[in-house]
């Protein structure tokens, strides 16, 4: 190759697009057609190989056929040896606000390979990622912090009124009532509390299924590390309406395939027979709470006002 080819070659890989991407395993044989055609023109998804999306929905919904059926399911209670972190765990904030305040919880262990998924997708790098910076001989008190871990977001940016917060996860929340402090006479602070969206790992029992109600990833990464189960919170309900689940997003927790011999697990993801392999346009997920103040005036009312009312 001539020296100007080179150079040619060079400025052409300058001025490429980027586009980075990111595995996905998606369970797509476990939806509806028309769901499954949707995903692919609403969402950033595309095939491996650039095959026809369709037709790898034929492919994995004759596969679900032939996958094994599930049988019953039996949770384990905790050694004795835990109840002092369990009940450390019970004392944070983050399990006070969001797990006690909305049921009864119980801490226990679920097999992973009964466990229901609550979500069609999963990122294959993400579970890769957890896998790296986990150890597969943990202790059964460094599963139930896995389990039970919180996460940290980065430092914000302030412009002007705004205040902006990025992560490489969707893992971003903010509540949305202020909180008002008195910090003196006569003044005070109004606060918005940022954090990460908490991540226990959660079970729901419902119609005599496992349902992962909150954990995938983690729960996925534990399964390719060799863990038979999980430690998790668990709590019975009625339906799946409440466990979280609005069967109007996705056919996935339709009828014929919940309550059917097989419905989609968390170990599909890591089955090439259940899960369809696609990539997608990596994303950072950004938070942008933003601040305005005003003031009006309105008309002032006669002392005597609420005397005349009354």
């Amino acid at each position: 190759m001539s020296e100007q080819d080179s150079k040619v070659r060079n400025l052409e890989e300058q001025t490429r697009i980027v586009k980075p991407t990111r595995r996905f395993g998606v369970l797509l044989g476990f939806l509806l057609k028309a769901e499954a055609d949707a995903i692919f023109h609403q969402q950033p998804y595309e095939t491996m190989d650039g095959s026809d999306p369709l037709e790898l929905w034929r492919q994995f919904e004759g596969n679900r056929a032939n996958l094994p059926s599930l049988g019953p399911a039996q949770l384990e209670v905790l050694p004795g040896s835990l109840d002092s972190l369990v009940q450390a765990i019970k004392g944070r904030g983050t399990y006070k606000q969001y797990y006690e305040a909305v049921a009864d919880y119980s801490f226990m262990a679920a097999p992973i390979a009964s466990l229901v998924t609550p979500q069609w997708n999963a990122d294959l790098d993400f579970v890769d990622e957890i896998v790296c910076a986990s150890s597969k001989e943990m202790s059964i008190e460094r599963q139930l912090l896995f389990a039970m871990s919180e996460g940290k977001i980065t430092e914000p940016i302030v412009t002007g009124n705004q205040v902006l917060f990025t992560s490489p996860r969707r893992d971003l929340f903010a509540h949305p009532v202020p909180i008002v402090r008195e910090t003196g006479e006569g003044e005070f602070e109004i606060v918005v509390r940022a954090a990460s969206r908490p991540n226990y790992i959660q079970v729901a029992v419902v119609e005599n299924k496992l349902l992962l109600t909150n954990g995938v990833h983690k729960v996925c990464a534990l399964h390719k590390m060799g863990y038979s189960h999980c430690v998790c919170v668990v709590r019975q309900v009625n339906d799946l309406a409440e466990a979280g689940v609005d069967q109007r997003l996705t056919t996935l927790f339709r009828d014929a395939v919940f309550k059917s011999r097989r419905p989609a697990l968390v170990t599909d993801f890591l089955n090439p027979l259940a899960a369809a392999p696609l990539k997608m346009r990596a994303m950072y997920q950004v938070l942008q709470v933003t601040f305005n103040v005003g003031a009006i005036t309105v008309p002032a009312l006669p002392k005597n006002h609420a005397a005349q009312g009354s």
